[in-house]
């Protein structure tokens, strides 16, 4: 019998532990202090996991968090610029830390915990474990393979066609969320509906970015935002993503017109290199947190680095 291995995005786990484990306490009039308990918020990790793993009959767990380092923002600077200025729980950096040092959290260097948990759910298709994702993001739809979405209690299994169609709908669409608005004025109803009227295919999408007075860039823009890497776009061992998604119809000319932005992207990319981070008020970029000598340490677009998003 193959044994279930369930894939579980941990940065949903983080942040909603160290929320609950965080109370505002007022001491006095004016006086107010934020208090944590990381005994609660870890208790209502393990609690999750074990909750998981009971349900899908799971065999073994895999965390995913992601790094702070995010190549997409070097592709497209807004990318979740809309959350720069949000407060995060005072919990959620060391609670980060733990998952990675006792429960092995995996979290790789410029890439999302949704890349990461795609990524392992697209590699050896002829493998002989089961694999689900868990997650409350609709972004796994746009994944071959299992999804479970526990907030709705739902189950997906989108075929590599289903997921590729749905990927097409949200580079139309775009995803406030994450900061891409997708073609102007088009919403998850209209997209769909010229999808479903022209094809699911990337003329089709370009005709539509055309006819609101875009180009076929801010269409491949938005592709890139909302495809997640699968396997065949990344190198495990090295950590290292190996190529963008390209349109199937893509020939020598466009794949070469485009290649300049794909190789700013792949390979080795400098963890200094400030276009990768979100610009936050809140946080130094990577190269003042040289110039403070006396800072406390903290790492940035390394394996060890804790996502902000």
């Amino acid at each position: 019998m193959s044994k279930t291995t369930i894939l579980i995005d941990a940065d949903v786990l983080a942040f909603e532990s160290s929320i609950i484990a965080q109370e505002n306490i007022q001491w006095e009039e004016e006086l107010w202090t934020v208090h944590a308990d990381m005994a609660v918020a870890k208790q209502r990790v393990l609690g999750r996991i074990e909750q998981f793993k009971d349900l899908l009959k799971a065999d073994e767990v895999v965390l995913a968090l992601s790094d702070r380092a995010n190549f997409r923002r070097k592709l497209f600077p807004d990318y979740k610029s809309n959350r720069r200025k949000s407060v995060l729980p005072i919990i959620l950096k060391p609670m980060k830390q733990w998952m990675i040092e006792e429960l092995d959290a995996q979290l790789w260097a410029n890439v999302e915990a949704d890349d990461v948990l795609s990524i392992l759910a697209t590699e050896r298709p002829n493998r002989l474990d089961k694999r689900i994702i868990v997650s409350i993001d609709k972004d796994f739809k746009g994944v071959p393979g299992i999804f479970y979405d526990y907030n709705r209690e739902e189950y997906h299994e989108p075929t590599e066609e289903e997921a590729d169609n749905f990927h097409l709908l949200q580079a139309l669409m775009g995803d406030s969320t994450d900061g891409f608005s997708g073609a102007k004025g088009v919403g998850a109803v209209t997209a769909k509906k010229w999808l479903d009227e022209h094809g699911y295919t990337w003329d089709s999408v370009v005709a539509m970015y055309e006819k609101k007075g875009q180009d076929e860039q801010d269409a491949l823009m938005n592709a890139w935002m909302a495809r997640l890497l699968r396997k065949q776009e990344y190198n495990k061992k090295q950590k290292q993503i190996t190529k963008l998604w390209t349109p199937k119809n893509y020939q020598t000319l466009e794949r070469k017109n485009i290649m300049p932005l794909v190789r700013s992207v792949t390979g080795l990319l400098d963890g200094d290199d400030s276009a990768l981070f979100l610009q936050s008020p809140f946080a130094p970029l990577p190269n003042d947190l040289k110039k403070e000598e006396n800072s406390t340490e903290i790492t940035t677009g390394t394996t060890d680095s804790h996502s902000v998003d």
